[in-house]
């Protein structure tokens, strides 16, 4: 009966070891899976911005810098004390 016994814990032990290793790889694949998602996302992103700079870009060029208002509080050149 003591190898019966022993045969059914080494059955039961690589089966338990399969359901981990399962369920392992179905945690992989979802990551596998969400990284592609993210990678997708990402290179939208990088298209994205460089539109945006492209259009940036265009937009000064175009309407040249913006003129920056002077301020004068007073008098200008070097502050004598």
């Amino acid at each position: 009966m003591g190898r019966v016994d022993s045969a059914m814990a080494g059955v039961q032990e690589r089966d338990k070891w399969r359901r981990r290793l399962e369920a392992l790889e179905r945690s992989l694949d979802e990551l596998l899976e969400r990284r592609r998602n993210l990678e997708t996302r990402l290179r939208r992103i990088h298209r994205e911005i460089a539109r945006l700079q492209l259009t940036a870009r265009e937009f000064v060029e175009f309407h040249g810098p913006r003129p920056t208002p002077e301020v004068n509080l007073g008098a200008t050149g070097p502050i004598l004390r």
